[in-house]
Parts: structure tokens; C-alpha cells; sequence
């Protein structure tokens, strides 16, 4: 075990991939998927941030942003979901994470949510989710009317992009799926504005037809 990895949190089974996780975390999710989707064990360390076990010395020797998930294996920590999400695929050969060119455009729709998709969804999510079970007050009706309309015009991009297609990839699932669906994993709770946005609803139903994908389903909050 490298140097970054406190005995405390990590005392690992032979060969297994110790996955520090938290089961309402949609960048959580997106790994999960992955994972299930391939039939990859995991062995899952839940953080409780209320507790605030994301903040402890231990922890912040993995991840030093004391965010979740984080991502062990070995001598190997990784940290940022979707680099983890290319770690967990790459342990076996498989059309979630392909040898060719695709990967380019897979990693293009990775970059996009974080930086546009994935963050219209968090802002909304932080809102009207995260506010109240932090009891940080209401939330911001002005900058909710905002989020809404910063996550329409990204919605855009991705209903347009699904036009003609299953999946945003060469119309083959892949971890860009599940990268992008995360972000839409509490919706409803949400309210995210995705009323008018049709290819977005197909492919969430496409994707619920996928046993990664169904079986990394957060619990109700």
C-alpha cells in the first residue's frame, strides 16, 4: 500500500478494489454502474458526510479534497469520478470503455458534465435537495429560476446529440451513458426542467433497461 493510504480506513481483502463511496452521491453512481454493469466487485466503504467522515485526517489522506468516491486498488488512489470510472473498466475488455477512437468521444461527453451538464444538475440538486437535508435554509428561488434555465440550455445540447440514437456514443452504450445519467439521478426531487426534452427521456428509459444502471439506484432519501 502506498504511502497516501491510512491503515485505519484500509485493511483490504486480497485483490479487491476498496470503494469509498456514499450511496445518494450521483458521482458515486456513475462508478457504480460501471461496475455492476460489468460484473467488477467492489468493496464499498460508505462516508457518512454528515458525520463528516469525508473529513478526517484519514480520509483526507486519500482524497485531499474530501469529496467522495474514492477509488483504491493496491497501490493505486485515485480520486474524480470519471477517472475512476475509466479504472474500473479498463480491468477487462469490454464496449463500456473501447480500444479504438470512441474512447476520444467518450471522454469529450465526461469533460462536458463536469464542466456544463453535471453542473447545471448540481446547482438544482444543492437547491432543493441538499439545502434541506443540511438544514441550510430554503432554497433560493432567484438562483433556482437561474439553474433552471443554465440546465435548459444544456439539456439542449445533450436532447439534440441523442436525436436518432439509444446511446450518445456510436449508438453503443458506454460510460459516457452512465457519466451523463448520473447527473439525472434525483430529477424528480430535484425538479429538474426536463419536460419538452423527448430524446432524454427515451434514453433514460433505455438506460433503465440496464442492469448496471438499475442496480446502482440510490435508496429513497
Amino acid at each position: 500500500m502506498g504511502p497516501g493510504a491510512p491503515k485505519c480506513l484500509h485493511q483490504p481483502e486480497a485483490n479487491a478494489m476498496q470503494f469509498y463511496t456514499n450511496p445518494i452521491s450521483p458521482n458515486c453512481r456513475k462508478v457504480d454502474a460501471v461496475a455492476k454493469q460489468l460484473g467488477i466487485a467492489l468493496e464499498h466503504r460508505i462516508i457518512d458526510v454528515r458525520k463528516r467522515e469525508n473529513r478526517t485526517p484519514e480520509y483526507l489522506a486519500l482524497n485531499p479534497n474530501g469529496k467522495v468516491p474514492v477509488l483504491v486498488d493496491g497501490d493505486v488512489v485515485l480520486w474524480e469520478s470519471n477517472a475512476i470510472q475509466c479504472y474500473v473498466a479498463s480491468k477487462t475488455d469490454n464496449d463500456l470503455w473501447p480500444k479504438n477512437n470512441s474512447r476520444y468521444q467518450i471522454m469529450k461527453w465526461q469533460a462536458w458534465e463536469l464542466a456544463h451538464f453535471g453542473a447545471a444538475s448540481r446547482s438544482l440538486n444543492f437547491q432543493r435537495i441538499v439545502k434541506r437535508l443540511l438544514g441550510l435554509g430554503q432554497p433560493d428561488a432567484a438562483r433556482c429560476e437561474e439553474d433552471e434555465a443554465n440546465f435548459k440550455t444544456h439539456a439542449t445540447v445533450l436532447d439534440q446529440a441523442l436525436a436518432g440514437r439509444r446511446f450518445l456514443v456510436n449508438d453503443q452504450l458506454t460510460i459516457a451513458d452512465f457519466c451523463l445519467a448520473s447527473s439525472l439521478t434525483f430529477a424528480e426531487e430535484a425538479r429538474l426542467p426536463l419536460a419538452g426534452f423527448a430524446n432524454i427521456t427515451r434514453w433514460l428509459l433505455a438506460l433503465d433497461e440496464q442492469p448496471g444502471w438499475r442496480g446502482s439506484r440510490p435508496p429513497p432519501m
